[in-house]
C-alpha cells in the first residue's frame, strides 16, 4: 500500500478523498485539517504525497508549498470560485467536481514527480541539493520544544518555530540545541 496526507479544513471533502485513495489502493497515513498540522507531521511519516483543498484555516495551499520545499509533493483540488486565486505555476491543481479516475491519476502523477525529485535531489526542479534530514531523536526534541512553547507562552506553531531558530542564530546555536535549552528551562523567553 502507498502512503498519503490528506489535508482538508472541510471533513466532508476529507471523507471524499479518504474512500477514493482507499478504493485506489492508498492508505491515509494522516488527515489534516490545517496547514500547520501538515507541517507538523510532515518530517515524521512515510508518504510522499499531501492531497488537499487550497484554503486552510491558517493558510493557503501555496503557503504550504512553500513550507514544504519539495519535501512532499502535493495536488490541490480547487473549487471553481478558488481557479483564478492561484499564483503558482508549479502548483498539481485539479478542479472540482472531479472523477475519482482524474483524482488517482493526479495523486500518481504528485508520486512520481516526488519520486524524480528524491532521486535527483531537487536539483532538477532548480532548488538544488536538500539538506540532509535531521535524525528521529532531533525532529521529536524541537517538536516538544515547540509544544512547550505554544502551550507555555501561547505562541502559535509558526511563532514557535521562529522562535527557536532566532534564538539559535542569535546564540550561535544548532536549532536542537536551542530546542534543548527549552526543554532545559535554560533559554530566557521575554
Amino acid at each position: 500500500m502507498k502512503n498519503v496526507i490528506i489535508a482538508f479544513s472541510n471533513p466532508l471533502f476529507a471523507n471524499w478523498a479518504t474512500t477514493i485513495l482507499q478504493r485506489g489502493g492508498y492508505t491515509v497515513e494522516y488527515s489534516c485539517k490545517t496547514g500547520g498540522e501538515v507541517a507538523r507531521v510532515v518530517d515524521f511519516c512515510n508518504s510522499m504525497v499531501v492531497v488537499g483543498g487550497f484554503q486552510f484555516t491558517d493558510m493557503t495551499a501555496e503557503g504550504l508549498m512553500a513550507i514544504l520545499d519539495g519535501r512532499l509533493a502535493m495536488v490541490t483540488i480547487l473549487l471553481p470560485h478558488q481557479r483564478d486565486l492561484v499564483e503558482r505555476s508549479d502548483m498539481l491543481t485539479i478542479p472540482y467536481p472531479v472523477c475519482a479516475s482524474d483524482f488517482l491519476q493526479a495523486v500518481q502523477l504528485a508520486e512520481k514527480t516526488a519520486a524524480r525529485y528524491a532521486l535527483t535531489g531537487g536539483s532538477e526542479f532548480g532548488g538544488g541539493t536538500r539538506p540532509p534530514d535531521r535524525p528521529a531523536e532531533e525532529k521529536l526534541l524541537i517538536l516538544k520544544a515547540k509544544g512547550i512553547l505554544m502551550e507555555k507562552y501561547r505562541m502559535t506553531e509558526s511563532q514557535a518555530h521562529r522562535f527557536l531558530q532566532k534564538s539559535s542564530m542569535d546564540r550561535g546555536l544548532k536549532l536542537v540545541d536551542a530546542a534543548q535549552m527549552v526543554m532545559d528551562n535554560s533559554l530566557t523567553i521575554f
